[in-house]
């Protein structure tokens, strides 16, 4: 008997406001390390990929909602490391504690925890936040 997995489909809000922070994420870090909106070097390995082939990798694994839309904690990381390297975690922990510090970095670890339940409405909000903030980057290349 063949096994299948239910998924749980979150609200469309949730996806909405995920898939405008993550493309916020891509433009931001493409921008940040290589300077086009082509391309990206991958927070933990280095590599520079195509915006199509990047993602927007949590430091923290996870994903609650305390920390799902933490821009601080998220970067622009390439499908091998943040998916075939299970996000290669341990690197990209070094380069967090290396840019804010330990005792930041133990923060970010504890608002993990924070698993609050988010209404529509704040994802709603969420969703522009960021699609406006990914705007104001186009708006500047």
């Amino acid at each position: 008997m063949p096994y299948y997995k239910i998924k749980r489909k979150g609200s469309s809000a949730k996806q909405t406001a995920w898939k405008n922070f993550s493309d916020y994420i891509r433009l931001r870090d493409c921008l940040k390390t290589t300077g086009s909106a082509d391309y990206c070097k991958c927070v933990t390995c280095g590599e520079v990929v195509p915006y199509e082939d990047i993602q927007a990798g949590h430091a923290i694994a996870g994903r609650t909602n305390g920390i799902l839309f933490d821009e601080d904690i998220v970067r622009g990381q390439c499908v091998k490391c943040n998916c075939g390297g299970g996000g290669e975690t341990q690197a990209f922990k070094r380069v967090l504690v290396e840019e804010h510090g330990e005792a930041w970095y133990q923060m970010k670890v504890q608002a993990r925890k924070n698993s609050a339940l988010l209404t529509d409405d704040q994802y709603r909000l969420i969703s522009k936040y960021f699609l406006t903030k990914r705007k104001k980057l186009q708006e500047g290349t």
